[in-house]
């Protein structure tokens, strides 16, 4: 997870370390080896990274069934949500004079 942290930080940060690569060879300096190196570090902890950000073990089709079944969980929790927030737990009708529960019917 230091690799997931890392990125949160911006440490992954590639670009700067392309600019610096272009310039030496604009430059035609012997650093050119060098910074190429610290670009390849920098490409190898972004891959780090990526192997360990969650659900990158499943396949496309996976993630896709599992987004499908959180999405209809969230749906059907929401509508709970809603359903007592109102109030409206249960569907009471009126008590007729000879029933002795009171006539009511939960849903």
């Amino acid at each position: 997870m230091a690799a997931a942290a890392a990125a949160s930080e911006n440490e992954l940060n590639i670009l700067p370390y392309v600019y610096e690569v272009m310039k030496s060879i604009e430059k035609d300096t012997n650093d050119v080896v060098q910074t190429m190196n610290e670009l390849k570090a920098q490409f190898q902890k972004a891959r780090e990274c990526i192997d360990h950000l969650p659900g990158t073990q499943h396949s496309q089709e996976e993630q896709l069934r599992l987004k499908s079944i959180l999405q209809q969980q969230l749906m059907i929790k929401t509508k709970l949500l809603v359903t007592y927030k109102s109030g409206h737990h249960f569907e009471i009708e009126p008590k007729k004079n000879g029933d002795i529960n009171g006539g009511g019917s939960f849903i």
